[in-house]
């Protein structure tokens, strides 16, 4: 469930349930004054539970996500820092991704991560290390990586990166990459030899290619 359907249910549910207590209420003391019968409370007050029910759903529907996808081995802290290894995902969708903020090592090597999917991450702040290997990434999913600023590996190996998107990628580089695998793209080494030279002092940057 994505985070916008989750806001509009719970927004809907706040408002029913908050429409059958003014209701209930309202009825309320017609009861207590004898105008009305009790009956006409079940109403109201069916309306409050519905507003219980569907405010409620995106929170029972992620932990129940959670719970049948069961990530377990797939998610683990490995030196202190989040890892997730997402490699032969067999479900659908990586929206699920917005809900680790604090992700630092990411494995997606899977066909049917696209340059979409790389959007997500945007929302993973401490992101260091990314496998995109044998994905279908473009130039596209290079230009939105650019602006990690915590990322120091990279690897787009057998995707559909083009020497043209390496070169722009490499002239604006995420400031903390320092390995880089463009291997099996048929990347011209020159573009990846001068991002290497340029690196700053006590740095060592490496690729593969």
């Amino acid at each position: 469930m994505s985070e916008q359907i989750g806001a509009i249910l719970v927004f809907l549910g706040l408002f029913l349930l908050c429409g059958g207590l003014v209701v209930a209420a309202a009825r309320g003391v017609g009861v207590a004054l004898g105008r009305i019968r009790a009956r006409r409370l079940l109403v109201p007050l069916a309306l409050c539970g519905l507003g219980l029910v569907v405010g409620a759903t995106p929170l029972v529907a992620q932990r129940v996500w959670f719970a049948v996808v069961g990530l377990g081995p797939r998610e683990r802290v490995v030196d202190g820092r989040r890892a997730m290894v997402l490699t032969g995902w067999d479900r659908q969708g990586y929206e699920f991704l917005r809900t680790r903020p604090d992700i630092e090592i990411l494995e997606l090597a899977n066909p049917d991560v696209t340059d979409e999917t790389v959007a997500i991450l945007g929302d993973l702040p401490r992101l260091r290390e990314l496998t995109l290997d044998g994905s279908q990434v473009t130039d596209a999913a290079l230009a939105t990586l650019r602006s990690f600023p915590a990322l120091v590996t990279l690897r787009v190996a057998r995707t559909k990166i083009t020497a043209e998107g390496v070169r722009a990628f490499l002239e604006e580089p995420p400031p903390a990459l320092e390995q880089f695998d463009v291997s099996g793209n048929g990347i011209p080494a020159a573009a990846l030899r001068a991002w290497r030279n340029a690196a700053p002092p006590g740095v060592e940057r490496r690729y593969l290619n």
